[in-house]
């Protein structure tokens, strides 16, 4: 296992924990049996349903086999980095920049199970991805290597609330003040320290004074109150710095 230091958008490195092999292959072991449960309901189902031979291979390659190719591909786009395993146990792929891996990503990673997987020739197989994150230093697998792709525990070590970085992939989010690219990272981040400031302090009258500046020099006008104010303007710059 080892620590990560993946830089933002915001020139602020987060530091994560990288899933080990064990607990890759915990994840892994708990998508095997999901998807041996699938294939087991499937068969009875189309047992019991007694088809013609044509009728019942192509059902199968429909209803059994696409669904259990697709599985990683499908649920780690879907659920945000995440197959059904890796959600039990805590884990998520992230690309090398931090944020969302891009569907490009995605499919790279799901191809190369096509070399990695334990199934068939179950020692040299099974092998290339042991042998891969054992010489990986964040242990990745070698779709993870080709897609710049990592697969951390969703624990950071270092407190996100300590930094202006949302993570807004997951959200169905809608920016409101494209402007705020005319700031800087070094900008955002002292908004966020006044902040912070201002709540630990209780002084309202600095996140007042925040929000008016931010909106002169912004020219921004707005019925939002100064705090909602300046936590939209946090979200929106992740929003636009991350797409």
């Amino acid at each position: 296992m080892a620590n990560v230091k993946i830089p933002t958008s915001f020139n602020i490195e987060l530091e994560f924990e990288t899933a080990n092999i064990m607990m890759r292959f915990l994840a892994w072991f708990i998508d095997v049996l999901i998807r041996l449960a699938f294939i087991i309901a499937i068969y009875v189902t189309f047992n019991r349903m007694h088809l013609s031979g044509n009728t019942e291979t192509v059902m199968y390659i429909l209803f059994c086999l696409l669904p259990v190719s697709l599985y990683y591909l499908l649920f780690e786009i879907t659920m945000n980095g995440q197959s059904p395993g890796k959600m039990m146990l805590g884990l998520k792929v992230r690309s090398l920049n931090g944020g969302k891996p891009s569907i490009s990503q995605h499919l790279i990673r799901w191809m190369f199970r096509m070399i990695e997987t334990p199934w068939g020739f179950l020692f040299l197989n099974g092998a290339i991805p042991i042998i891969s994150m054992v010489r990986s230093n964040y242990d990745q697998r070698l779709g993870d290597v080709v897609a710049g792709t990592i697969v951390v525990n969703t624990k950071n070590k270092s407190s996100i609330q300590d930094t202006i970085y949302r993570d807004m992939s997951s959200l169905n989010y809608e920016p409101h003040f494209p402007q705020i690219l005319r700031l800087s990272d070094r900008d955002m981040n002292k908004i966020k320290v006044l902040m912070d400031q201002a709540i630990k302090s209780g002084n309202q009258d600095l996140i007042v004074r925040v929000s008016a500046r931010v909106k002169e020099v912004l020219v921004i006008e707005t019925e939002m109150d100064h705090y909602q104010f300046l936590e939209t303007v946090l979200n929106d710059y992740n929003y636009y710095t991350t797409r």
